[in-house]
């Protein structure tokens, strides 16, 4: 890792409305950074009357703006935020947030708006530093439930004279390449609420900054994003339920360096309610009995086997478990742990193997060591022809797949990897809530901008080039009509077998608002690289949009497009997301005397909505 940049923001003296816990909370992070931060960081500490909003601009700008490729530029604002309705239509809860500087409340001063932060940040990311940014205030107010006794909101009202800046600065142009890097955002609370300080062993402090400072030494050298954020928000909600701390940003990444680390795709801690795995309905789990497997990062001298927990309740975006034959120690309790599925609840897709008899028992032999996968059953069915050495697949809604070498058992390995790949596509495709309640009052649309647009009678939205060949671009819009907040993630599900989250990543959309896709910025719709770019060519896409009441993992619905040359989607390696490529892809008869199988009695509060999208060349 290269140097650490960071500008350390603490604002206790606020006029009429003062607090107590911003100074501690910076001084902490800046202890901690010290001593993890690598060789020599450089910090800016920006505190109370100092914090004026030019001097954190300016802080931004030049102190974390000489950070270049390899180095980390970091911004921990502690102090005072607030909110105000917007009309602004990238907005999707209908609010605008703003950090309240030093100088924010004096007559005439103006507050750091979330536009302006955010490019500000992007800006530095876009050229090549990783950033984060650790936000204890409150994002946004509004929240009714009373603080726990000695506590104070970080929240202040939006002041008559502050401007409300609509403008959002480009992020890439027109988004037809490669997505512009961005910052990692760890904020106290979510937009509709407020974040809170009290007094925390002895010290006035922010229950955020001190949940995060006491996860990141609890976790180490390999604390990632998820592992700190899912710790932190358990030890805040257990001091105050009503303040969830967010992640914006990979979960696999480690914190402050910004190298991937493989790590699996769920994760295991204890909190109120229990033990908990951040898998639920929503990533294709169905019914209890399921069973998990710790990931062990250290050797700690056991010969007793892995340890394994059981699904014992299944919710829309996580699972209540218990430890199966294994009492957890003290501390087991204040960490994070990663886990893979070990028994699933759901068929493996049922591949029927037709052609030479000798490649057909090659074939046999790879599809019954592949865990996606079975020679029979009621799972998805798919065909392969195998003969002449070489292997045809078909069976699946994607583009065909190109014919694959199959003169060995390596080669029928990779075959077996495409049609586990293909499997785990199309659960994510398919993936829909039995209850059609919440899926029946969300929407999502696709405008024209460039190009011709209709609709057929089956629904399906085509979009066409220009006839000069320009590629038609698009607004895609969140649409939630239901009458509570949703958490929304939009998938981009692409003929190539690819699945990503990246068009709408995951955010909270207020009741009768909606969320734009890229922020706003245009889509662009293409026919894929290889594609022959001939009249009536056509590439197609399914955009899944799945809404829940709560934040949800979004790692398992990442998938790389299916090529020979990556890793084993099907045979246990690690994905490109540092997560378990496989996902919800293990499977392992339960023990002797467990359910395994079964529905699942509450539905749970998610939906989804499927879109399909083909793009034509006319």
């Amino acid at each position: 890792m290269g140097t650490v940049y960071a500008l350390l923001v603490g604002i206790d003296d606020y006029p009429d409305k003062p607090l107590g816990g911003c100074i501690n909370d910076v001084a902490e992070a800046e202890s901690w950074l010290r001593q993890h931060g690598g060789p020599d960081p450089r910090i800016l500490p920006l505190r109370d009357r100092e914090a004026t909003r030019a001097a954190v601009v300016d802080g931004i700008r030049r102190h974390l703006g000489r950070s270049g490729p390899g180095d980390t530029a970091l911004l921990w604002f502690s102090g005072h935020g607030s909110e105000d309705e917007s009309d602004d239509p990238g907005t999707a809860t209908g609010r605008s947030q703003a950090l309240v500087c030093a100088d924010s409340l004096d007559a005439g001063g103006q507050p750091l708006q979330d536009t302006e932060l955010g490019a500000l940040l992007d800006e530095i990311a876009a050229r090549g530093a990783h950033v984060v940014a650790v936000l204890d205030c409150c994002h946004s107010g509004g929240a009714t439930r009373k603080p726990p006794p000695g506590a104070r909101s970080r929240q202040v009202a939006w002041q008559p004279w502050w401007r409300t800046d609509h403008s959002r600065a480009p992020r890439g142009a027109g988004a037809q390449d490669a997505e512009p890097l961005r910052h990692v955002l760890l904020a106290a609370c979510r937009e509709q609420e407020v974040a809170y300080e009290a007094l925390v062993d002895g010290e006035q402090r922010g229950y955020f900054s001190h949940s995060l400072v006491h996860a990141l030494r609890r976790l180490g050298p390999a604390a990632t994003y998820g592992k700190a954020h899912a710790l932190a928000e358990e030890r805040v909600r257990s001091r105050h339920h009503a303040q969830h701390p967010e992640l914006r940003g990979p979960e696999h990444l480690r914190f402050l360096h910004g190298d991937a680390l493989p790590v699996p795709s769920f994760l295991l801690r204890h909190t109120v309610s229990g033990w908990e795995v951040n898998c639920g309905q929503v990533h294709g789990l169905r019914s209890v009995g399921a069973e998990f497997t710790l990931v062990e990062e250290t050797d700690d001298g056991r010969s007793d086997g892995p340890r394994v927990v059981v699904v014992r309740e299944v919710r829309p975006e996580s699972a209540l478990v218990e430890p199966a034959g294994w009492t957890p120690g003290r501390d087991d309790l204040t960490t994070v742990h990663g886990v893979n599925p070990s028994a699933l609840a759901f068929p493996p897709a049922a591949v029927t193997v037709v052609g030479d008899p000798a490649a057909v028992a090659m074939m046999t032999a790879a599809v019954a060591r592949a865990p996606m996968l079975s020679t029979g059953g009621p799972g998805l069915p798919l065909r392969l022809e195998a003969g002449g050495g070489v292997a045809r697949v078909t069976g699946g809604d994607g583009h065909p797949v190109d014919v694959l070498p199959l003169r060995s058992s390596d080669d029928a390995a990779r075959v077996a990897d495409c049609l586990s790949h293909i499997a785990r596509w199309h659960r994510l495709k398919d993936l829909t809530n039995p209850d059609p309640w919440l899926s029946s009052l969300v929407r999502v649309t696709v405008e024209p901008l460039v190009g011709d647009l209709w609709h057929t009678a089956t629904g399906e939205v085509v979009c066409s080039y220009t006839p000069s060949g320009q590629e038609p671009q698009v607004r895609v819009g969140v649409h939630n009509d239901s009458p509570r907040t949703l958490w929304c993630v939009l998938l981009d599900l692409a003929d190539d077998y690819e699945s990503s989250p990246a068009l709408f990543e995951g955010d909270f959309v207020a009741p009768g608002h909606a969320g734009t896709a890229r922020q706003g910025e245009p889509v662009w719709l293409r026919l894929p690289p290889g594609r022959l770019l001939v009249r009536g060519s056509f590439a197609r896409d399914w955009l899944r949009l799945i809404v829940a009441e709560n934040e949800l993992n979004v790692a398992p619905f990442r998938l790389p497009a299916w090529s020979p040359d990556a890793p084993g989607s099907g045979r246990n390696d690690v994905g490109p997301q540092g997560g378990d490529a496989g996902g919800l892809l293990r499977i392992a008869p339960p023990p002797v005397g467990r359910t395994a199988g079964g529905p699942v009695r509450d539905v749970g509060r998610w939906g989804t909505v499927a879109v399909p999208v083909r793009t034509v060349l006319p």
